[in-house]
């Protein structure tokens, strides 16, 4: 029932929508765990209960299964939540899917009678995963509190440990969220300690460029100022090397500046998102950020706003797709396509950037596997497109 696959949050980007088939858009990691309802089941089938309740409670389990799956694969997470949310609003979604769960559950109540507690672990893992880990905790704990003290009620020793087996599963989810909580601080911290170092590199160098090159251009200046009058040439010999000194100076201030604009991902995502909805193109991206080592986003970056450039003002495309994941970058469109086009120079200089990281570029027009094809998706009219695609 846990996530095992961290999503820290890095920025509060959104989720990015799953796209494809509809098993392409399940949440497997966290749907996995619906396996473990075939004890409740068997349970059902082996009893002795008339054939209408046994059908009853067997619709319950496998709606509830159902309802689980689809619950863990499109509830807004903890992560995506507003800083500083009202309890309402951490509540809202959530309550509805598990008004959902538990009038599922309810009908297999006839059949299971107290296994009905086996529903305990799900509906506290939705709980833990959609609200922020104070809360579901607060939650959490109180509902397995009273299950047990529900149960202790009863003087049945089966029913108190079968809550108490239910109630140390709750917990097991509890402790892989706080695992989860740890691992996302974790990561946003080396996420602010690397762009805290490299504010600081890049100040150094600001300094070092701007400290050295005015100094130099001062005593130049002076310089020529002392023989203007006495040696003209010798002036204008001074004046010349301040021309080229300047220019050296500007091109070691642009090229820090360059460094200082380099893209985020996470950022570059969200750019790429709105200059397609400005360019009037259909965009699909999948893949999250952060989910990519440090190392590889910022060329990724790179090639994301090139492929965003080339689609929103050349493609004539009416939809895109993006695939974002680590090592790997693909952007195809619907567009005219490039078959036989020069590539400019920020296909060039993105190409040149790739390779001296390691990795590889290569844009493929008509696009070899097109997504409009490949999922189904029937539109009014699309070019042969274009992919491009990097791996790191």
């Amino acid at each position: 029932m846990s996530r095992t696959s961290p999503r820290p949050r890095g920025g509060r980007a959104t989720r990015t929508m799953r796209t494809g088939p509809w098993y392409r858009r399940i949440d497997w990691i966290a749907s996995v765990w619906v396996v473990i309802l075939i004890v409740p089941l068997l349970l059902v089938v082996r009893s002795r209960l008339p054939v209408l309740v046994r059908a009853t409670s067997l619709t319950g389990i496998m709606g509830f299964a159902g309802a689980y799956m689809w619950g863990v694969s499109t509830m807004t997470a903890w992560f995506e939540l507003p800083l500083g949310a009202s309890l309402v609003r951490q509540l809202r979604e959530t309550a509805a899917r598990l008004a959902l769960l538990v009038g599922l559950a309810a009908l297999s109540l006839p059949a299971l009678g107290w296994w009905y507690i086996f529903y305990l672990p799900y509906l506290c893992a939705v709980i833990l995963y959609a609200t922020p880990l104070r809360t579901g905790l607060a939650i959490s704990t109180g509902i397995c509190a009273l299950a047990v003290a529900m149960a202790v009620l009863t003087h049945d020793l089966g029913i108190v440990s079968g809550t108490l087996g239910c109630s140390g599963s709750s917990l097991f989810v509890a402790l892989s969220r706080i695992w989860e909580e740890v691992n996302e601080r974790r990561l946003v911290k080396e996420v602010e300690l690397a762009s805290s170092m490299e504010r600081e590199e890049i100040g150094r160098d600001v300094h070092d460029v701007l400290g050295h090159s005015l100094t130099l251009l001062t005593l130049k200046a002076e310089v020529a100022q002392r023989l203007v009058r006495v040696d003209p040439g010798a002036a204008e010999a001074e004046l010349s090397e301040i021309i080229r000194f300047s220019r050296q100076a500007l091109a070691d201030v642009r090229a820090t500046v360059t460094r200082l604009r380099t893209p985020d991902l996470a950022s570059q995502v969200e750019a790429s998102r709105t200059a397609f909805s400005a360019a009037a193109v259909r965009a699909t991206i999948r893949g999250d950020a952060r989910d990519v080592p440090l190392p590889q986003r910022e060329v990724l970056a790179w090639a994301l706003r090139e492929a965003t450039t080339n689609v929103a003002r050349h493609a004539g495309a009416c939809g895109v797709w993006v695939d974002l994941e680590p090592g790997h970058l693909r952007v195809v469109d619907d567009g005219v396509g490039a078959a036989g086009a020069p590539a400019g120079n920020g296909l060039t200089g993105l190409r040149e950037r790739i390779e001296v990281s390691g990795g590889t570029l290569t844009v493929t027009s008509p696009a070899p596997s097109a997504p409009w094809n490949r999922d189904g998706e029937s539109r009014e009219s699309h070019g042969p497109g274009t992919e491009l695609e990097v791996f790191l």
